[in-house]
C-alpha cells in the first residue's frame, strides 16, 4: 500500500540549488519513492486512498558520510594532536582491540545506532585490519554502507600488521567471500605499504572494479614521511597513481597539502575527495583548499572522519564546512553544505541512481529536522539547524527513515 509522508520538504539539486516545498509530500511504495512534490499534486497522482502520515518537521534526504572509521567511534573526540603521533599513541592501540569479536559486535551495533540517530543513512567506513571485525561491520549494517578492512604491512604495530590481508592471495580469498557492492579496497595510507604491495592492490582493484578508499596529504609530517619512504616519487599523489589506485571509484580522504600537479592528476583520473573539516580542525591540520578543489573541478563530498572528527553528526560537519571556509573568506552556501552531505556523497559511492536525494525511483531514506521555515527564509532556517554543540547536533534530527520505515 502506498504511504504519503506530508511535511515541508527540502531537496538538494546541485551545489548551488535546492528545492523547497512548503506543503510537501513524499509518496512511498515498497520502500521506493513513487511521488514527490507539493502535497496536492502528489495525493492526486497517488490513486486510491493512500495512507497519509503528517510529520511535524522538515523532510530532507538522509545524510551520507563518505569517510569514517567505525573502529574509532568509541574514542571519537577523546584524543588530539599531530596526526602521526595521534595514530601511534591512541588510535592504533584502540584498533588492535578489535581482534576481540565480542567487542567488535557491540561496537558495530552502537556505531550504526548512533549514526542513524544523527541522520546518517549511507557511507563509507574503514574497519580495522581484522577480517572478522570487517565481516561483523558488514553483517550488522543498518543503511547502505561500504566497508573495507585496512591494509597495513609495515611501519605499524604487529598487533595490526599481523592480521592485515595485504597478501594478494589472502585478500582475493577474502573478497571472494564478500559482497563487493559493500566492500572497498582500503590501503590505510602509503606509509603502511611498500611500492610492491600498492602495485598488487592496484591490480586487484582493476580486476574487481571495486571502490577504493585511502588517505592523501593530510599533514605536513605525513608528506615528509612519504618523501622519505618513496624518494623516487615526484609527490605523494604519484605514489598512488603509479600503483594504479587512482580511478573514478577512488575516494581520497583529506587532500590538504597538495601541489597543482597533484590536483591535475586527480582531475585526470576522476578521483573523489572526502572533505573532513571537523577532523582537520580537531587534529590541527590546515584547511583543505576548497578554492583549489573548485578551480580544478575535483568532485568531493563531506565526511566526519570519526574518530579524528569529534562527532559523527553530519550536521556538525556541515556547520564547520561553512564556518571554516567562511573564516578564510571563501564563499560557501548552505545549499552546498546539504548537497555535499547527501546527493554528492551518494554519487561519490556510485549510489547516485538509488539514493542521496528525494527523487522518484530512489530509496525512501530521509530525515526529519525540527521547526518549519517560511518559504522566504529556508537558508536561515537551515543554518539554524546547524547551530550548536556537537552533542546537540547528534540529537537534533527528530527521526530517520530507511526505505520508508522509521529506523531511529
Amino acid at each position: 500500500m502506498k504511504k504519503i509522508f506530508r511535511a515541508p520538504m527540502l531537496n538538494p539539486i546541485d551545489a548551488h540549488t535546492w528545492e523547497f516545498y512548503q506543503d510537501g509530500a513524499l509518496c512511498v511504495d515498497q520502500g521506493i519513492i513513487v511521488g514527490v512534490g507539493n502535497f496536492s499534486t502528489v495525493i492526486e497522482q497517488a490513486g486510491s486512498d493512500p495512507e497519509v502520515e503528517n510529520l511535524d518537521g522538515v523532510i530532507v534526504p538522509g545524510f551520507v558520510d563518505v569517510h569514517l572509521h567505525w573502529v574509532q567511534h568509541r574514542v571519537r573526540g577523546r584524543f588530539s594532536g599531530e596526526l602521526l603521533t595521534w595514530l601511534q599513541e591512541h588510535i592504533w592501540p584502540e584498533e588492535a582491540r578489535y581482534v576481540d569479536t565480542d567487542l567488535a559486535q557491540a561496537a558495530a551495533v552502537q556505531c550504526y545506532a548512533d549514526l542513524l540517530r544523527a541522520g546518517t543513512v549511507m557511507g563509507m567506513s574503514y574497519s580495522s585490519t581484522h577480517a572478522a571485525a570487517t565481516q561483523i561491520a558488514l553483517a550488522s549494517m543498518r543503511g547502505d554502507w561500504v566497508v573495507g578492512n585496512v591494509l597495513m604491512a609495515v611501519h605499524a604495530p604487529h598487533t595490526l600488521t599481523d592480521y592485515s590481508l595485504h597478501n594478494p592471495d589472502a585478500l582475493r580469498a577474502f573478497m571472494g567471500q564478500t559482497d563487493k557492492a559493500h566492500y572497498a579496497l582500503t590501503p590505510r595510507f602509503a606509509p603502511n605499504l611498500t611500492a610492491e604491495s600498492l602495485a598488487a592492490l592496484g591490480q586487484i582493484a582493476a580486476e574487481s572494479r571495486c571502490l577504493i578508499q585511502t588517505h592523501l596529504a593530510e599533514s605536513v609530517a605525513e608528506l615528509q614521511w612519504v618523501k622519505e619512504l618513496f624518494p623516487d616519487a615526484a609527490h605523494y599523489t604519484e605514489v598512488y597513481d603509479r600503483a594504479g589506485l587512482l580511478t573514478p571509484r577512488t575516494i581520497l580522504g583529506h587532500c590538504i597539502e597538495m601541489r597543482d600537479e597533484e590536483w591535475c592528476c586527480l582531475r585526470e583520473r576522476g578521483s573523489w575527495v572526502a572533505h573532513c573539516p571537523t577532523s582537520n580542525e580537531a587534529l590541527g591540520n590546515r584547511r583543505m583548499p576548497l578554492e583549489q578543489v573548485r578551480a580544478y573541478d575535483i568532485p568531493f563530498a563531506l565526511a566526519s572522519d570519526i574518530g579524528g572528527g569529534p562527532s559523527h553528526s553530519m550536521l556538525h560537519v556541515m556547520q564547520r564546512f561553512l564556518g571554516t571556509h567562511r573564516e578564510a573568506d571563501v564563499a560557501v552556501a548552505p545549499q552546498e553544505a546539504l548537497y555535499r552531505s547527501t546527493k554528492a556523497g551518494a554519487e561519490c559511492m556510485g549510489r547516485g541512481a538509488v539514493g542521496g536525494d528525494l527523487t522518484v525511483g530512489k530509496r525512501a531514506d530521509f530525515v526529519l529536522l525540527p521547526q518549519k521555515p517560511a518559504a522566504s527564509s529556508v537558508e536561515a532556517w537551515f543554518e539554524e539547524c546547524l547551530s550548536g554543540k556537537p552533542a546537540d547536533l547528534e540529537q537534533r534530527p527528530l527521526g530517520t527513515w530507511l526505505s520508508g520505515e522509521r529506523a531511529a
